[in-house]
């Protein structure tokens, strides 16, 4: 599996380092915005950890999905540069998500429950919430024990989950913490979630997103946050995962305990084993 980086396409103020997985903002408390290197595929989970902080200034990391293409944007503001490229914006919020084509949210230090819906620049709200869809089909992020499953992969949850690097209360915001992008298509409905210490914090449907064009990453590296890294889930399943895997597509934890199975074997088949 490819190592995830970050494009070589980002704000003024950021300097990629360790082959492209660490982005730091040398300046200021804006113009940090930076992009996934390769489409985010659904399912998959774009995984940061926060590395750095800078006291003194207000909000945090911003974070989302957007189809605009890295390889057509560029940092140049010079007036004289003359180029059909579009400028990468300051701020993700409000500006990059008032172009259109971008679900963006601000991660907040405690609340951080999405909206149903995704149209625009938000902050992530406290309100618990579940998709238009969610009520018919299988949720698409559960937790297993030690794993999460999302969609069709399962993940162990220590991968997922930071810790604070000062010894104190793992928070969204602190430096260590952990957090994920995904999302669903499903039906034609597009929903964007949040991974943040292993927690998912509900589906947000992406409005006008098209299922058609590609999505990226979207990493605004804004306020105290100074510095982050990609954290690689580059996880190779095991035979033995793997048909677990395939059972659990068909089969509810409920249905579990009728299976004609060993103790043992229900115990692993609901993720209690590792």
């Amino acid at each position: 599996m490819p190592v995830t980086k970050f494009h070589e396409n980002h704000g003024l103020n950021i300097d990629l380092s360790e082959n492209g997985i660490v982005a730091r903002r040398t300046a200021s408390f804006a113009n940090a915005i930076t992009f996934s290197e390769r489409p985010v595929k659904p399912g998959e989970i774009f995984l940061i950890e926060i590395e750095d902080q800078e006291k003194g200034w207000s909000g945090h990391l911003r974070c989302g999905l957007t189809q605009h293409q890295p390889t057509q944007m560029t940092n140049n503001r010079d007036p004289r540069y003359s180029t059909n490229l579009i400028r990468i914006p300051q701020y993700s919020m409000p500006d990059l998500a008032n172009m259109g084509k971008s679900w963006i949210f601000a991660i907040t230090k405690h609340h951080n429950r999405v909206p149903t819906s995704a149209a625009g620049p938000r902050d992530v709200c406290e309100n618990p919430s579940t998709s238009a869809s969610a009520g018919h089909r299988r949720s698409f992020i559960q937790s297993f024990g030690n794993y999460i499953r999302c969609g069709n992969a399962h993940i162990p949850k220590h991968k997922l989950v930071g810790r604070d690097k000062e010894g104190g209360e793992l928070v969204a915001t602190c430096t260590g913490s952990r957090i994920g992008i995904t999302y669903e298509i499903n039906d034609g409905i597009i929903e964007m979630h949040f991974l943040i210490n292993g927690d998912d914090q509900g589906g947000a449907v992406m409005e006008q997103a098209d299922p058609d064009l590609p999505f990226y990453a979207m990493i605004d590296v804004y306020g105290t946050t100074r510095q982050v890294k990609i954290i690689q889930l580059d996880i190779v399943s095991t035979l033995q995962e793997y048909c677990r895997d395939i059972i659990r597509q068909f089969v509810t934890d409920e249905q579990v305990d009728f299976l004609p199975l060993p103790t043992k074997v229900k115990e692993y088949l609901r993720f209690e084993l590792m």
